[in-house]
């Protein structure tokens, strides 16, 4: 029980790092930051796709209630959903002009991110409630957007430049490939670098808590551990307490005689 406990759980954070990837390639695909129709994004995109198909399809299978699988995992389905080859068959047969609906492919890139996202909200809703983590990540959003579109603007730079300076910034990487030139630009570095610290301990404090919660014998051992530590601590007060009231007791039999 416990292998199996501790297997689905790493399965899980896989499921939803592969998710994660998944998201990024798509977001810089659609805003044409990488090309997402040849190597290496093509392949990796390719394989994260596959292990979503087999995901799905297990699961599907070894359900007893197969409508009610399909209702309830709706975003896995749209995630999975292979739209982008279909419109690469349209586009290379041209019949009856069939290549025009190559124009929907953003739309269908979209949808996927619509199918991931969903698939990542059902997955990590309780994780990124854990020591509001969440909030921690909307703030990073909120500062990494409004940083970047400030630097588009002080120095002078396209947005998509603009973004990748952020996301490399708050992430603590630091390329050095766009470096801000003017002192807002470089005051705004330093709130990022700091705001990623502080998001990179809080994101190793929440996985802890997610783990040793998902894991009862985890948590028992943690217990343990805190009772012997504090048991001495306890003698302690005990015996002071004792000495004192004997303490008490010879100055009484003093005053007494």
């Amino acid at each position: 029980m416990k292998k199996k406990c501790f297997f689905a759980d790493y399965y899980d954070t896989t499921i939803i790092l592969l998710a994660l990837i998944s998201v990024i390639l798509v977001l810089l695909g659609f805003a044409e930051m990488i090309d997402l129709d040849n190597p290496p994004y093509s392949i990796i995109d390719l394989v994260i796709w596959g292990v979503f198909v087999i995901d799905y399809s297990w699961r599907f299978f070894i359900t007893k209630r197969k409508w009610r699988f399909i209702l309830e995992n709706i975003f896995d389905l749209l995630a999975i959903l292979p739209l982008n080859a279909i419109f690469t068959v349209f586009r290379l047969g041209r019949i009856f002009r069939l290549a025009k609906l190559t124009k929907l492919l953003k739309l269908t890139r979209l949808l996927r991110i619509i199918g991931l996202t969903g698939k990542l909200e059902r997955k990590i809703s309780r994780f990124l409630r854990t020591n509001g983590l969440i909030y921690i990540l909307y703030v990073n959003i909120f500062i990494v957007l409004v940083g970047s579109s400030i630097l588009s603007v002080v120095e002078e730079k396209s947005f998509s430049d603009s973004l990748w300076w952020a996301l490399v910034t708050v992430t603590t990487v630091g390329y050095g490939d766009i470096v801000p030139a003017s002192i807002f630009g470089k005051w705004l570095a330093v709130l990022l670098m700091l705001v990623g610290i502080g998001t990179i301990g809080m994101l190793t404090s929440a996985l802890t808590n997610f783990f040793v919660k998902d894991n009862p014998d985890e948590q028992i051992k943690l217990d343990k551990l805190q009772d012997e530590l504090s048991s001495p601590r306890i003698l302690l007060e005990k015996q002071s307490k004792k000495i004192e009231e004997l303490h008490k007791m010879i100055q009484d039999l003093i005053e007494k005689t």
